[in-house]
């Protein structure tokens, strides 16, 4: 039997998720980043359009969700922290909202604002550029 990995995903106010999974892989400042059990400890600052990816979770296989800000903490017994400023896993995500909030911010130029209503779209599975 393979070794799992226990992740939690965490915003100031809420524990967002928290379980085990095969592989994480989440969005950083200098890039993507994926991670599997003996993975070295690592802490990076995660992208302010991050969308976190955590592979062979629940019995749908996969958990997504939105998290911007914060960072990632991988310690080397294959626990893995998401503490992000905000988080919301795809399934809570309204999607007629997050289009809207996009097109508001490309509208008004707000680019921190843009950048989170993409990543809500892509937890969800959708194209954006």
């Amino acid at each position: 039997m393979s070794k799992k990995l226990f992740v939690e995903i965490v915003s100031p106010d809420r524990e967002v998720w928290a379980g085990e999974g095969d592989m994480v892989i989440a969005k950083t400042v200098e890039g993507e980043i994926g991670v599997q059990p003996g993975h070295v400890p690592v802490l990076s600052l995660l992208a302010e359009d991050a969308v976190v990816r955590v592979l062979g979770a629940r019995e749908t296989g996969e958990i997504r969700a939105a998290a911007h800000g914060g960072f990632i903490s991988v310690s080397g017994e294959g626990r893995i922290s998401i503490l992000a400023e905000t988080a919301e896993l795809a399934e809570d995500i309204d999607v007629d909202r997050a289009r809207q909030a996009l097109k508001g911010a490309s509208e008004s130029g707000d680019s921190l604002a843009g950048a989170r209503a993409r990543s809500r779209l892509r937890a969800v599975g959708e194209e954006v550029a």
